[in-house]
């Protein structure tokens, strides 16, 4: 084989796409096939396709082409070769108030889900998501997951549970098509 000598990324949903790739090369495995690779490249608020004043929709399911030319002239197309998720990053926080809390009593666990907004390079709150609220008991290996909760019109989160065990809390976000999962750090409370 030549080389490759085109590729090319289509978001499936929006139809959005574009060429460009770095570190092409081609290895022969036989007299009859070579494996080609390349690399590529995506910052979103670049991709010139994109919608303008919604670089955020870039984010979703992508489908790979590819095109191959081997040294006699003879060529391979492939309008399918591979899918990728490009996804929204995501962060999540957690408190649990008041530390230490009596045994029995109630305890609130806040917290806030954003996303990454390509626009502007900021997070800002992720609405209407649901998201798991874990407790993990003092010397225990994992946790485990007690309710889920809706997050607000600013992402927040709050809900009271009653504090029977010394532990951490945290919460979970599962991640959607368009924003990656997150999980938070643990806010360990101590009963009085």
């Amino acid at each position: 084989m030549k080389g490759l000598t085109d590729i090319s990324v289509f978001n499936k949903t929006n139809g959005y796409g574009f060429s460009d790739w770095v570190d092409t090369r081609c290895e022969k495995k036989s007299s009859t096939t070579s494996v080609c690779t390349a690399s590529m490249t995506i910052a979103p608020a670049w991709l010139p396709d994109s919608v303008p004043g919604d670089v955020n929709s870039t984010a979703g399911v992508w489908q790979v082409n590819a095109t191959v030319k081997a040294k006699d002239g003879d060529y391979w197309i492939s309008d399918h070769i591979a899918e990728f998720k490009m996804k929204r990053a995501s962060k999540l926080t957690t408190d649990a108030a008041p530390e230490p809390v009596a045994k029995g009593a109630t305890l609130t666990v806040t917290g806030k889900l954003s996303r990454a907004n390509w626009e502007d390079l900021k997070y800002h709150g992720y609405a209407r998501q649901d998201v798991k609220l874990q407790f993990k008991k003092a010397g225990a290996t994992a946790y485990s997951t007690v309710k889920t909760v809706k997050t607000g019109d600013t992402g927040q989160l709050s809900t009271k549970v009653t504090a029977t065990a010394a532990g951490s809390w945290r919460w979970y976000f599962p991640g959607t098509t368009t924003t990656a999962r997150v999980v938070s750090t643990g806010d360990a409370v101590a009963l009085k």
